[in-house]
């Protein structure tokens, strides 16, 4: 089929201020053969009004939860609703390019998943002069070992076949959607970037969308507390993708986690130089100098108490 229909997933909440905007920049898209569904998660403010205005737009399809369900849930929630061989997830607050969904379909090609370059814009809409390409190292290929720590493909640059579904539902606890579907994405096709701005991606207080597991990266000011959540949701993160690694890369994976653990009972000096010797391939996302990368590599390692 030339037009294969393309399923957008855009979950809200509270989103009103820009939402409005987001919509249109969809209703604008070049490419002939698309269905919108929305689902809002409780939303308190005048998010829900603006959605109702599309109920009886053709091609969309407006769900709405009786209670807040959470970002994750609501959006799994909304995925089974999509009709689409192909499906590109939405958020609230972004503005994209007319010709956005027909070069993702046109580039898509025998892998599960695409995705784009994206500019930053402020809260009206104008260039902060930066696009994501030049954060991190866009990548197209079959090595996963930069999702570790980093992730190059933003959920709403993103373009998947409904096929990988089966291998992403559910999604991990603690692990964000758009990580978890690039990575699963490299293990079994590879992916494909094109190297083309089709995103405009709007940064504000609210913006929800982060680039890796991880949170906190300032390890001198973290409380005790906040610094073992972040050992154990990047050890549960380690340990999902040496559970779903692929062959080839399962051992190192394994020696990851294992290095890590040594955390709970001192400086893992083990993982220190498992990172160094593999240093290219953990920041391989990351455009660091190699003493940066030092740095980085000697924080990792620091003992972390545990409970």
């Amino acid at each position: 089929m030339e037009h294969p229909l393309i399923s957008v997933i855009l979950c809200t909440y509270n989103g009103a201020l820009f939402l409005e905007e987001q919509i249109a920049s969809l209703l604008k898209q070049d490419y002939p053969n698309v269905e919108v569904i929305i689902s809002d998660d409780g939303s308190t403010d005048n998010t829900v009004t603006i959605i109702d205005q599309y109920t009886n737009q053709p091609n969309f399809k407006i769900l709405k939860n009786g209670i807040n369900k959470g970002y994750i849930k609501n959006f799994e929630s909304a995925i089974g609703y999509a009709k689409g061989e192909l499906i590109a997830f939405c958020d609230q607050d972004d503005i994209w390019l007319p010709e956005k969904l027909s070069t993702l379909q046109q580039h898509i090609g025998n892998h599960l998943l695409v995705y784009s370059n994206s500019e930053f814009v402020d809260e009206k809409g104008k260039s902060l002069n930066k696009t994501t390409a030049d954060i991190s190292v866009m990548y197209s290929g079959r090595a996963t070992t930069g999702f570790i720590l980093w992730n190059t493909v933003w959920g709403h640059a993103m373009l998947i076949k409904r096929e990988l579904l089966a291998d992403c539902l559910p999604i991990p606890a603690n692990v964000p959607h758009d990580i978890w579907f690039a990575y699963k994405a490299t293990t079994l096709s590879g992916i494909v970037y094109v190297d083309k701005v089709l995103t405009l991606y709007r940064q504000h207080a609210k913006t929800v969308t982060k680039t890796s597991v991880t949170v906190n990266k300032n390890a001198e000011t973290r409380s005790m507390n906040e610094k073992q959540k972040d050992y154990y949701r990047l050890l549960n993160w380690f340990t999902v993708m040496r559970d779903h690694a692929q062959p080839s890369e399962k051992a190192f994976y394994t020696t990851l986690v294992d290095a890590y653990r040594e955390k709970e009972k001192g400086y893992a000096w083990k993982l220190f130089f498992f990172m160094l010797k593999h240093s290219n391939a953990f920041f391989m996302f990351r455009r660091k100098s190699f003493l940066s990368k030092l740095l980085d590599i000697r924080k990792m390692s620091r003992q972390v108490a545990v409970n």
